[in-house]
């Protein structure tokens, strides 16, 4: 089970392939051979998981485009993360990049 929080970063799964087309997500899950169409608020949600930005950050995104309560947002929005981690549909950025890191600390020779 994923520990999403709001400082979690989160990005699309590589064979997920994401389109908005006349205001509608569209998600295609290759090795699923899954299409989704997506609601408005879902589709904002993976429009903002660019691996960059943290769930925090969406959620302020969020609150300047719907008028929502911060907590009950929160709430939802890690709910819904989770269940898109869960899904397959995103992963966590930091998992590719901490390998990186590690052999990057260890090349220099380090002891």
């Amino acid at each position: 089970m994923s520990q999403i929080r709001v400082g979690s970063v989160l990005r699309r799964r590589a064979d997920v392939r994401f389109r908005v087309i006349d205001e509608e997500g569209v998600v295609v899950r290759q090795g699923a051979g899954e299409v989704l169409v997506l609601n408005e608020v879902a589709t904002r949600i993976l429009t903002l998981a660019d691996g960059a930005a943290s769930i925090a950050r969406w959620i302020d995104a969020l609150l300047g485009e719907f008028d929502v309560d911060r907590g009950q947002l929160t709430a939802d929005v890690l709910a819904f993360a989770a269940e898109l981690v869960e899904q397959g549909l995103l992963e966590p950025a930091a998992a590719e990049r901490a390998p990186a890191l590690r052999r990057a600390g260890t090349a220099g020779g380090g002891g």
